[in-house]
């Protein structure tokens, strides 16, 4: 084998591995439709950035060439790294405008790919984003399709729904969902003069089976409303015990509101106004929908400000190490994303992955030499293993601190104001009702048209 190759199988086993570590629920549906062998183009959408290959690489369970933006292949290490792994660089005009001719080449290096019986990916949104659901899908894939199916490749196009619970959050759960496969080839041979005709539907194909697999909401001003209804109708009993529950529920809500905003939109903008004023109203006392003030009560309440506070303690000692260990380069490494530009609009997150590989790679081999020269070898290589555990639970146990702090001070500021806090709770009730019953109504809706 190669030593590039080499490499490249390293990687994947390793960053696998760390996708696994920092996700331990990832559930893949439909995973008997992807490919084992052949040419196969996976569509994905692309919420988190680096993450989404190494995930569709854990789904597909094979090699997969991506399409990368070309600025992350000049990281130092890290492109290489990439260039390893059988990555090929995107040329963006948001990049730069000068090097957009060139993506017509890379375009074609993809199509070459599937003519050789391999699988290739690409975000056809082209580029990362936190937005519920799907943006505007480009014409990327379907170039790519277009020249495979000139070059005589037999490929299918398959769909990739990546569902992240909370993205950024420690232990969270993924949910990615595979969808039908689409016969590329069919659409061109069934406009055979009209190749940019071809394109546009199956552009617009890809846009459609990517919609029905991602928790999708058609219109983006939705989307507190259905991050306040993932607390006020949460999944029932017997779908909790469903490891990812809350993905699932959060993709009914979702389908549930285009359904509403396409059925009966008045009603609909209703339930919204009378929500928004509710919001409004916890709003004027330091509360959100999901405060635990406002949803809980007596002992249950108490308990769970209780529980969360408890549970703080066994984090602190690593906690301290990690945010010792790691605040100096943490500080360099913002402090030059700061004053440093690169050429293009590439995003902070970029810079701050850019630029700071080599500081806390420098940083860790300095803390190893000072360890080992005063505690001994041994200790230096225990600490440098547990630190990067210790660094990722330092923003786990940052964000818990800040919950459960949220919340006691919530509970103490409303003893002063207990019957407004009861007022606020009964109107949280007769919405969740009212919502309930549209949720009823949903699904008799769906049932009837199955």
């Amino acid at each position: 084998m190669k030593p590039l190759a080499l490499i490249g199988n390293v990687a994947r086993w390793g960053v696998r591995k760390a996708l696994c570590f920092y996700y331990p629920r990832i559930e893949i549906e439909g995973r008997e439709r992807v490919p084992k062998t052949g040419a196969v183009l996976f569509v994905a959408n692309h919420p988190n950035s680096l993450m989404d290959p190494a995930l569709i690489g854990y789904t597909v369970g094979r090699p997969v060439h991506f399409f990368a933006k070309a600025p992350l292949f000049d990281v130092p290490v890290f492109g290489s790294l990439m260039s390893a792994l059988g990555m090929v660089p995107a040329y963006r005009g948001q990049d730069d405008k000068a090097q957009v001719r060139k993506n017509l080449e890379t375009l074609d290096v993809g199509a070459k790919y599937l003519q050789k019986g391999e699988a290739v990916g690409i975000f056809p949104e082209g580029k990362t984003h936190d937005r519920e659901g799907v943006e505007q899908v480009r014409s990327g894939a379907a170039r790519i399709a277009s020249a495979a199916v000139q070059g005589g490749a037999a490929f299918v196009i398959v769909p990739l729904g990546l569902n992240y619970e909370r993205k950024e959050r420690f232990r969270s759960s993924i949910w990615v969902r595979v969808g039908e496969p689409i016969d590329a080839a069919k659409i061109f041979r069934d406009l055979p003069d009209e190749e940019r005709k071809a394109m546009r539907v199956l552009t617009e194909k890809i846009d459609s089976q990517l919609k029905q697999v991602v928790i999708h909401l058609q219109e983006d001003r939705w989307q507190p409303m259905l991050d306040e209804l993932d607390v006020l109708l949460p999944a029932t009993v017997e779908e909790k015990s469903d490891p990812i529950s809350n993905l699932r529920q959060r993709k009914r809500l979702a389908d549930a509101i285009n359904y509403f905003l396409a059925n009966d939109r008045s009603r609909a903008e209703e339930m919204t106004a009378a929500t928004e004023q509710h919001r409004t109203q916890l709003a004027a006392h330091g509360l959100t929908i999901s405060s635990a003030s406002v949803r809980m009560s007596g002992p249950a309440l108490a308990w769970k400000l209780t529980k969360e506070t408890l549970w703080l303690f066994p984090g602190l000692l690593p906690f301290i190490a990690g945010t010792l260990h790691h605040i100096v380069p943490f500080l360099i490494t913002r402090t030059i994303v700061h004053f440093i530009k690169y050429p293009g609009r590439v995003t902070t997150a970029q810079n701050r992955l850019m630029i700071g590989i080599p500081i806390y790679g420098l940083w860790y081999a300095v803390v190893w030499v000072f360890i080992a020269h005063h505690h001994g070898a041994w200790f230096a290589w225990l600490w440098t293993v547990l630190m990067p555990f210790a660094g990722v639970e330092v923003l786990h146990y940052a964000w818990r601190v800040k919950h459960a702090g949220r919340a006691w001070w919530s509970e103490l500021r409303m003893l002063t104001c207990r019957q407004e806090l009861l007022r606020l709770r009964r109107e949280q009730v007769v919405l969740r009702n009212q919502l309930e019953l549209l949720r009823t109504q949903y699904l008799a809706a769906q049932s009837a048209a199955v």
